[in-house]
């Protein structure tokens, strides 16, 4: 019996080879870069309080500039800061400075066509009705 149960298992392991997929292996070189974005060291407190110091006078230096300037300054500053993708940091002075603008078009009248332009967009992006005529 003995004969027969290894005569039994050799061919299903034949047949268990031959119907066995065979991939083929890469041989990738390693990257020039190495590991440094894969994984990041964990910073040290004091640096990481520096930077939020860093931080935090930036977006202060922001407000006084946006509080300070004339409404076309303003629209490039709000343009700019919507573009960098950091708008959400200062969603409150950029409404006010909106409705500052929106409620004394006045000053908006005498500009060139771009400011126009950018006012008209800005102010519609952000919910005012404005008219594309008079």
């Amino acid at each position: 019996m003995s004969t027969q149960v290894s005569q039994e298992v050799v061919p299903k392991t034949l047949q268990a080879r031959a119907n066995e997929i065979i991939r083929r292996t890469a041989n990738y070189h390693p990257s020039i870069w190495g590991d440094q974005f894969i994984s990041r060291l964990p910073k040290d407190k004091v640096q990481e309080a520096i930077e939020l110091q860093e931080i935090e006078k930036l977006r202060e230096q922001f407000k006084r500039e946006l509080l300070a300037s004339n409404s076309s300054q303003k629209l490039d500053l709000i343009d700019a800061i919507q573009r960098l993708g950091v708008a959400y940091h200062f969603e409150t002075e950029i409404e006010e400075a909106l409705q500052h603008i929106y409620n004394n078009r006045i000053d908006m009248e005498d500009d060139d066509l771009y400011n126009t332009a950018l006012g008209f967009r800005l102010l519609r992006q952000h919910g005012y009705n404005v008219s594309c005529g008079n």
